[in-house]
């Protein structure tokens, strides 16, 4: 059951939502005649038999053809385990990929933003409670989003909402009205924003929000490791920087993430460019920004077609099972920047 809520200053709301699984069960039966026949008759009866085998052969491929264009074409996963393994410390924890994409566009619009970490962990928190990390199309009464946010209660638009930049951003605004928030247990913090009908189960989120945060946030290093499903994409022209079209959606979503953010040493033959780090930082500093850009990056992989992702001495690559990261050489993994390869085709 939930209530409404508002941005800080004005009522609440908290999502309460379930999932209709499903399941369908196909039965065969079979008959058989028993008794003799004339012999053109018996002909007859084994030419049936041999069309009903062509048939049945013809369908078996037709369904697998068809099982195979789901996988590839429909996103759905069923001949890898594409999934992402989050950890920091002794803890660890296992998300699909748009789980883990939605995870660090809440830990990259929070440090844009300039939230600390305890904020970034609270967001997380919200998230996994409210909607497991998932950008759902529905809730309770009006809510959207990762956070359940509602625009009947002054959080936007229903489609604002459905962009997980625009409602990390509303979530983290609202988060910064709250007085003294920095102080706070985190499920209070959690709860002055979401005002929920439930306000002590962002705790039982608290453990896991500050993996992802660490994580995301680049203090975990190297991690998160993804195993990705392997999309397939069409053959990709370069513009005149040498970056890729999918190289181009990399940075713009960059950009809309991270603010203002550096692209440079574009190569059109290896399909690679990197991603500076910030000028501003130095030291510990600029390390954990680079293992931000670098576990950001490898939760896109699977969205933007990227094949390799290079830091500080380690290389992750999509052909890598499972998913994890390898020592490689300054060249392909520098200190000073991340370096991204994208898929040829």
């Amino acid at each position: 059951m939930e209530i409404g809520r508002r941005p800080a200053g004005q009522t609440g709301r908290a999502a309460a939502r379930g999932r209709l699984r499903g399941s369908h069960r196909v039965s065969r039966s079979s008959t058989t005649t028993t008794g003799g026949a004339p012999a053109g008759k018996k002909g007859k009866r084994g030419g049936c038999l041999i069309g009903v085998l062509v048939v049945l052969v013809v369908a078996s491929v037709l369904a697998g053809l068809g099982i195979w264009l789901l996988h590839k074409i429909g996103g759905i996963s069923l001949f890898n385990q594409a999934d992402c393994v989050a950890v920091s410390g002794s803890q660890s924890y296992t998300y699909d990929l748009d789980q883990m994409q939605n995870a660090s566009t809440i830990a990259a619009v929070g440090i844009k933003l300039g939230v600390p970490t305890f904020g970034i962990q609270v967001a997380e928190a919200t998230a996994l409670q409210e909607s497991k990390l998932n950008n759902l199309t529905g809730g309770d009464r009006d809510s959207l989003g990762l956070f359940q946010q509602r625009p009947s209660e002054g959080w936007g638009t229903a489609a604002e909402i459905m962009d997980t930049t625009y409602s990390s951003t509303a979530f983290y605004n609202a988060l910064l009205q709250v007085s003294n928030w920095q102080n706070l247990p985190l499920t209070q913090a959690a709860q002055d924003v979401q005002h929920s009908a439930y306000p002590d189960a962002y705790a039982g989120k608290a453990q896991e929000a500050g993996v992802l945060a660490a994580v995301f946030t680049g203090t975990a290093g190297d991690g998160l490791a993804c195993t990705l499903d392997g999309p397939t994409f069409s053959p990709q022209a370069t513009d005149s920087s040498g970056l890729t079209t999918q190289g181009e959606a990399l940075v713009a979503d960059a950009e809309k993430q991270w603010g203002s953010v550096s692209a440079e040493d574009a190569s059109a033959s290896t399909r690679s460019f990197a991603l500076a780090l910030p000028g501003s930082l130095s030291g510990s500093a600029a390390t954990q920004r680079g293992w931000a850009y670098a576990t950001w990056a490898v939760s896109k992989a699977e969205a933007l077609g990227i094949t390799q992702v290079g830091y500080d001495g380690k290389t992750w690559s999509s052909s890598n099972n499972p998913g994890s990261w390898q020592a490689a050489s300054s060249t392909a993994a520098p200190s000073d920047r991340v370096v991204l390869t994208m898929t040829a085709s």
